[in-house]
């Protein structure tokens, strides 16, 4: 991708560039001119803002599935990881559609800080994410407290949004999807984590989506709000 070589973006970027000249083996591959390199960083980033969520500018679910697929092809070991907001309904309901999306926002700058690098991070949409990350057996801890960690984090953030009345009572009053007033809880977040460790299989991609599928219901009634499952 172009987008990525910033050497290409000088070039591109220079009046008085004509291309650039491509090696390989240290002997003369083949000449790039500005004109074809400014069109295909046009059309990379075209592609790339498509599949951005326009909320959080984050990647969205074609780029979660080419990941995934990649994943599981690779012959790697990888941990995948859901990240499902709770009570964020009845938040977007007291609160308004605007805080709603600050609440979105809040939660993919904390991934996006609070995540490592090697992470993948994408927004499948709404108040769901998705991030992943290919490692080694003695890096599976780790990648485990960081998971843990934004959740802590989010909790912790996501207290300011709220008034001061409801901070006193230590929830909120909204409507339930039958319509009926009662209490919830402050914003949390639940992770569902499925661990893969298997050769490449496509056929795994349907067992991975309906895994982690059970284990975000399962960390909804988690009291750590975490679900970890592994496959084989």
């Amino acid at each position: 991708m172009f987008v990525k070589f910033p050497i290409i973006e000088l070039f591109s970027n220079n009046s008085n560039s004509h291309g650039i000249i491509i090696t390989k083996n240290s002997l003369y591959y083949g000449f790039l001119s500005s004109k074809n390199i400014i069109k295909a960083m046009n059309e990379e980033n075209l592609l790339l803002a498509r599949d951005q969520n326009p909320l959080t500018k984050m990647p969205g679910n074609r780029v979660i599935e080419e990941y995934m697929q990649e994943t599981l092809n690779s012959n790697k070991q990888t941990i995948l990881c859901y990240f499902d907001l709770d009570n964020f309904k009845a938040f977007n309901d007291a609160y308004g559609f605007r805080n709603g999306d600050r609440i979105i926002q809040l939660f993919a700058n904390i991934l996006t800080k609070h995540l490592p690098k090697s992470f993948f991070k994408g927004h499948i949409g709404g108040d769901d994410f998705f991030v992943a990350q290919r490692i080694q057996e003695s890096d599976i801890n780790n990648a485990l407290l960081s998971i843990i960690k934004i959740i802590e984090i989010f909790e912790n953030n996501a207290r300011d949004f709220y008034s001061q009345n409801d901070k006193g009572r230590g929830y909120i009053i909204a409507q339930d999807r039958e319509r009926n007033k009662k209490q919830f809880p402050f914003l949390t977040v639940s992770a569902a984590i499925l661990l893969i460790n298997m050769h490449g299989n496509s056929k795994y991609l349907q067992n991975a989506h309906e895994v982690l599928a059970i284990e975000k219901k399962v960390a909804k009634h988690a009291s750590n709000h975490l679900s970890i499952s592994s496959l084989l």
